[in-house]
């Protein structure tokens, strides 16, 4: 009977963790295609493929649910490759952009082809069908995000030729004096 009982005791235990970490406001519970930061949910993200020394292309959509502005300022790498907020200019010319704001309420889609995030030139290759742990800068906060690399779809995937650093990308996270977590 009390072996019975312990069981159920357990089983119960069991189901009330799980249930309490589906409903964590934090990436801890995203799957490699999204991510919940808090108020502020990541979707479809993606890294295409590209060889040591070239560029990849990062793309997902994020929206705000929040009720203050947020500030896209760069993404961290675990080689610590330079990042850098890409956006179209119109007749093929584009360039870096900085940061990216998202208004309270607001949902914008980094889609390669309108704005963007581009890192490199890579110290390692990134192989189609992988997953890479990253750290999505916004404005003094980081937080992990999984990025699948998938085929190349958007963007290009060749040599940078002017290196351009993004301040978040300059400094490793272990000595980053910016707030980490959800």
């Amino acid at each position: 009977m009390h072996k019975l009982r312990n069981f159920f005791v357990g089983v119960a235990a069991t189901a009330a963790v799980s249930i309490y970490s589906i409903f964590l406001p934090c990436s801890a519970v995203a799957d490699d295609e999204g991510a919940v930061l808090g108020e502020v949910a990541l979707s479809n993200i993606a890294a295409t493929p590209a060889r040591a020394g070239e560029s990849t292309i990062i793309t997902f959509s994020i929206e705000n649910a929040g009720s203050d502005r947020i500030l896209i300022t760069g993404l961290q790498m675990p080689g610590g490759e330079p990042a850098r907020i890409m956006g179209s200019f119109g007749q093929a010319h584009s360039g870096d952009i900085g940061s990216l704001p998202v208004r309270p309420g607001a949902t914008e889609q980094l889609d390669g082809r309108r704005i963007w995030i581009e890192v490199g030139p890579l110290t390692q290759d990134l192989e189609p069908d992988s997953t890479i742990n990253a750290r999505l800068v916004l404005d003094t906060f980081e937080s992990p995000m999984s990025l699948h690399v998938g085929p190349v779809t958007t963007g290009s995937t060749a040599k940078a030729n002017t290196p351009s650093v993004v301040g978040a990308a300059e400094s490793p996270a272990t000595t980053s004096d910016r707030r980490v977590g959800c």
